[in-house]
């Protein structure tokens, strides 16, 4: 590299600063799949027709929903979660899971 020219940070390099559900919504799929990754908490799953695994993710406060396409062992989309619509597919999950801690 010849002095003085300095190379652009790619993705992996960059320093992540407390974030909120606006800026995140704004990011490429790929960085919110490494942001999840790296600063997101797993609360629920399920298993959706065999082929998709849908995880809700807490981050720094809000959530989202990551659906991974278990052919393509990739996640495909990463949605906020506002509303209860959103959240009615974990509620028979998270009861099974209470009753069984009883």
């Amino acid at each position: 590299m010849r002095r003085g020219i300095r190379k652009r940070p790619t993705t992996s390099h960059l320093v992540y600063i407390k974030m909120d559900l606006t800026a995140f919504n704004r990011l490429p799929l790929d960085e919110k799949t490494n942001y999840m990754w790296d600063h997101g908490v797993c609360l629920a799953q399920r298993i959706v027709e065999n082929r998709y695994i849908l995880c809700i993710f807490e981050l720094n406060g809000f959530y989202v929903e990551a659906i991974y396409s278990r052919r393509n062992n990739r996640v495909n989309a990463i949605l906020p979660i506002a509303d209860l619509p959103e959240w009615e597919g974990y509620v028979d999950q998270v009861i099974t899971n209470l009753l069984h801690l009883n």
